[in-house]
């Protein structure tokens, strides 16, 4: 067997075996994560921005605030600060798109986002538009939240350009009356 045919082979194992995490892994874990619940009342959430090759790039803190209305419309107003003094504010709309689906807006995404909950865990699916040079760029990013059974949020989520990972994200999100 010749290198090239050894290269070959190498890749293909290496590309077979590389499997992802998918939201289907999560159906029957507890406890259950339902948004209207958590994203309901004050939270609190710690966490960082990391590079590609996982240096840490940013930290920050931030205060939210999740309501749903009559028609389950709801509502996360985010308010963050960042470790050089930099303030961030954006607000979500979830609008409910069948069973443990939502449509999910913000002034900084492009288009929706599309949340879905299984078992303990939300994703969410989006383009975010962040500042960049002297102009903006967009980013594809997939949230993964789970519920933990004290109540935390775990978050971390994969940001990507063309495909490539650029960057993640690390999150810890708690009710502040629990």
């Amino acid at each position: 067997m010749n290198i090239k045919t050894l290269l070959t082979l190498g890749l293909c194992t290496l590309l077979t075996g590389c499997s992802s995490m998918e939201l289907e892994d999560f159906n029957n874990t507890a406890p259950e994560f339902i948004p209207q619940n958590y994203f309901n009342g004050p939270l609190k959430a710690y966490g960082m921005v990391k590079d590609r090759n996982g240096k840490i790039l940013r930290t920050f803190k931030g205060d939210l605030m999740g309501s749903w209305d009559a028609n389950g419309v709801g509502t996360l107003d985010e308010h963050f600060i960042y470790n050089d003094g930099e303030k961030l504010h954006r607000t979500w709309t979830m609008k409910p798109n069948g069973d443990k689906k939502f449509i999910a807006t913000a002034g900084d995404i492009v288009g929706n986002a599309s949340m879905q909950a299984r078992g303990n865990t939300v994703m969410i699916d989006y383009t975010m538009r962040i500042p960049y040079g002297d102009g903006t760029l967009n980013i594809d990013v997939r949230d993964w939240l789970h519920l933990q059974d004290d109540g935390v949020i775990l978050n971390h989520s994969k940001m990507k350009k063309f495909g490539f990972e650029v960057g993640e994200l690390v999150i810890t999100i708690m009710k502040t009356n629990p």
